[in-house]
């Protein structure tokens, strides 16, 4: 058991080190609603186009057997999610370096692209940067795969498992 005079003098010492650090806003303090990423994220739905899982789906099953021409679907998500599941005819492109290698992997801007990742954030950050490149026709998928799957679209299991080296 601590003293009461220690104990004292060290809350003394915790607030005064909570203070000092008090200023650089630490995210346990912070509220969700009022965080740089979650302003950051907002600001990018005003000016990102997004696409509902419905309205994505419609487009899938366009041609069910071919798959949609000019639409690439594309998975911005880490190698661990991809490994998991994945939407129909959707491509792993990651986040990472996505920017460096998506014109040689992409050169026509005038495809139509939907990008997706667990809940839109990811996503929506690289439709906003590919968009911004001159690609004209990118959405991010709103909400995401969840969204996807809780509007009861099936996902697919990936038959080639990505390590992260790729």
């Amino acid at each position: 058991m601590i003293p009461a005079t220690r104990s004292i003098a060290l809350v003394r010492v915790c607030k005064s080190v909570a203070s000092r650090y008090h200023a650089v806003r630490p995210f346990s303090q912070t509220a969700a609603a009022n965080s740089l990423f979650t302003d950051y994220i907002n600001s990018l739905k005003s000016s990102t186009k997004e696409i509902s899982p419905s309205e994505l789906n419609k487009k899938l099953v366009a041609d069910p057997v071919h798959g949609p021409s000019g639409l690439h679907v594309l998975d911005v998500r880490e190698p661990y999610e991809w490994n998991e599941e994945k939407l129909p005819y959707a491509e792993y492109t990651g986040r990472g370096m996505l920017e460096a290698s998506f014109e040689k992997r992409f050169p026509n801007p005038d495809h139509e692209f939907v990008l997706y990742c667990a809940s839109g954030n990811r996503s929506l950050i690289a439709a906003e940067s590919l968009t911004a490149m001159g690609y004209k026709k990118v959405y991010s998928l709103r909400g995401g795969i969840g969204a996807w799957k809780n509007e009861g679209f099936v996902t697919s299991q990936n038959f080639r498992s990505l390590s992260g080296f790729n």
